[in-house]
């Protein structure tokens, strides 16, 4: 699955994404890492949300104003998360041989959240390691 994170895309496993929520609103933990918005409520299940840009260190307010702005939920080895994202862009499946991890990527600081570089037709997509992405969150 496909999101954008301003004007970037990244992916997450289709198989990892349990479902794609309009933005929830969230409660604020004290003392809890500042990309970790809050927790929410999905159906009596309490759940922490990771900002993803904020994650990241990516410019800019992450994108709960915006019109295309998502939580999606995810399973990891953590349990579900929530992830906020500016847009989920669509659903798609790649080949291995579109998967790439070069090792200039291991040199740069976000490096740990991400699991490789995905080149569909020429347009290059970050996949993301989501238990690094989460780890640290509420108990993950």
């Amino acid at each position: 699955m496909v999101f954008a994170l301003g004007d970037d895309h990244y992916a997450a496993p289709v198989g990892r994404v349990r479902e794609i929520l309009r933005p929830v609103p969230t409660v604020r933990m004290p003392r809890v890492a500042p990309w970790v918005r809050g927790l929410f409520n999905l159906r009596g299940r309490v759940l922490p949300l990771v900002e993803a840009k904020r994650r990241l260190g990516l410019p800019g307010a992450p994108g709960e104003g915006s019109p295309g702005a998502r939580v999606v939920v995810v399973e990891t080895a953590g349990g579900d998360f929530g992830v906020g994202v500016d847009a989920v862009v669509e659903v798609l499946s790649c080949d291995a041989a579109a998967r790439q991890r070069p090792r200039s990527l291991m040199e740069i600081p976000a490096a740990r959240f991400i699991d490789s570089v995905l080149d569909l037709g020429g347009r290059l997509v970050f996949a993301l390691d989501l238990d690094a992405l989460v780890e640290g969150a509420a108990g993950a």
